[in-house]
């Protein structure tokens, strides 16, 4: 795996943070692309209000087809230059790619299909929205030893040809190890922290960012550590089980704690497992995610098991969406409106 320098712990690089720019009221960033979602006041609660059933929104499939040889692999919701998408990503014979589907009020209507690597890097997996930006895996799922993890900002898929990233992780290692199956991105503070979930999610890699903008051509992305579900501390968590996540989220809560939502099929329900992020130094790695909540949903038409994922709308409001695997199929869970 290619790494980048410095070798601190993530607690110690995360915990300086309150040292940094954000404090004394001072401005974290300089005007420009939101490079954040919307921190969650009480990410529990809002995630306990989410209906176990979805709703569905109906798409116009504007020609497109899915591409052939793969399936839909993951979905957020972005604004794109003041415009509502949702965003797919999928695998392919031949080469993965990103489905942009404009939402018209309460339909979708597929307008591109973006080639993002050939063969074999042909299976992009799930991925996050973050502000105008998403983070993506890339990986060859045939060797299973090599992947790629891209930072792309969104507004380049409403431009013609196929998107570049701005920032790229290259990946490569043991069978199953250096895969990016499920890339999930939050900023913290003034970093941004990226959780690459391998094949079936069996270990988790973390990465810092050096506080440089995404799009600033010295941003970089540090290894700090992997977790292993094998050799995870699970005697304090809400359950014990641990599933094959698909896709996986971060959420930021008002006071800057972490979690990480896994998003899965098992026990015959579609499962949103939600872990606290415990960043502190002195945690060892085997106690970083504690498991604390696990909801179970159900798709009428859809599955965890294949594309989902939250949309974290404002502080208060979080739903969650889920598509289809070979067919342009969305629903959506979200509470009722007031």
């Amino acid at each position: 795996m290619k790494l980048g320098d410095g070798d601190r712990p993530l607690g110690c690089m995360l915990g300086a943070l309150v040292a940094l720019a954000c404090g004394a009221g001072l401005v974290c960033a300089a005007q420009g692309p939101a490079d954040s979602n919307p921190q969650v006041e009480d990410v529990l609660a809002v995630l306990r209000t989410i209906p176990e059933v979805p709703h569905a929104i109906p798409c116009d499939s504007g020609g497109f087809g899915v591409p052939r040889g793969g399936h839909l692999q993951g979905i957020q919701q972005a604004t794109i230059e003041g415009r509502p998408f949702l965003v797919l990503s999928g695998s392919a014979s031949a080469e993965s790619y990103l489905g942009l589907v404009a939402l018209e009020g309460s339909i979708g209507r597929i307008v591109a299909i973006k080639s993002l690597l050939p063969r074999p890097f042909k299976h992009a997996g799930g991925f996050q929205v973050c502000g105008d930006y998403l983070a993506v895996g890339i990986e060859d799922d045939n060797t299973k030893m090599a992947s790629r993890v891209w930072i792309l900002r969104l507004a380049e898929l409403l431009q013609a040809g196929g998107p570049k990233p701005l920032v790229e992780i290259e990946r490569t290692g043991a069978y199953q190890r250096a895969t990016a199956g499920a890339v999930a991105m939050a900023r913290v503070r003034n970093r941004h922290l990226v959780c690459v979930g391998t094949w079936d999610s069996a270990t988790i890699d973390i990465y810092v960012s050096n506080a440089k903008a995404l799009d600033d051509l010295a941003c970089g992305f540090a290894f700090r550590e992997t977790w292993d579900a094998g050799s995870a501390d699970r005697s304090d968590w809400s359950d014990r089980d641990y599933a094959s996540y698909q896709n996986l989220n971060l959420v930021v809560d008002t006071n800057d704690r972490v979690f990480l939502v896994g998003f899965a099929h098992a026990s015959g329900a579609d499962v949103m497992d939600v872990f606290k992020m415990r960043m502190e130094a002195a945690v060892p790695v085997e106690k970083r995610l504690r498991k604390v909540l696990r909801r179970a949903m159900h798709g009428l038409q859809t599955s965890f098991r294949h594309g989902s994922g939250l949309v974290i709308a404002d502080s208060n409001t979080v739903a969650v969406l889920a598509c289809g695997y070979q067919e342009f199929i969305v629903e959506r869970f979200e509470p009722e409106a007031d």
